[in-house]
């Protein structure tokens, strides 16, 4: 009897466990996140960047993102001037995004904020940073 248990265990120990991770996994990101929540947005020098677009606000997006069109509307409610590049109609729009290390759309540069994704409250912060308003504008390269 002995001898089957030590022959059967390993077996039947590595689908429970990987049943285990499948099911407490998720709950653990949760409480990870709920402890130490992701940062909203990353600081750093976007001079050159902004300079370039002759904004202070950039956005790299692409025509078919919900969010990238959230965005476009809070920044015309807003009547902040912004340079758009498309991402999916520019080849070198998309080598830029890329050599950013961008991953997902929008990617938004706000002043020396980088912020990743439509978080409304970090663009409106990052808005009232720069103090920008004005009519809105946007520009496909």
């Amino acid at each position: 009897m002995l001898n089957i248990i030590r022959k059967y265990l390993p077996v039947l120990l590595i689908p429970a466990f990987f049943a285990i991770g499948l099911y407490l996994g998720p709950k653990v990101i949760a409480a990870y996140h709920a402890v130490f929540p992701p940062a909203q947005y990353v600081t750093g020098d976007h001079d050159a960047l902004l300079a370039k677009a002759g904004n202070d606000v950039v956005m790299y997006a692409t025509t078919t993102c919900q969010y990238c069109a959230k965005v476009r509307t809070l920044l015309a409610e807003e009547g902040v001037k912004y340079t758009e590049y498309q991402i999916d109609k520019s080849e070198a729009a998309n080598m830029e995004f890329t050599a950013k290390g961008g991953i997902g759309v929008p990617l938004l540069y706000i002043g020396d904020r980088r912020i990743d994704g439509f978080r409304e409250p970090a663009i409106r912060d990052a808005l009232k940073a720069i103090g920008r308003s004005g009519k809105a504008t946007g520009a496909s390269p």
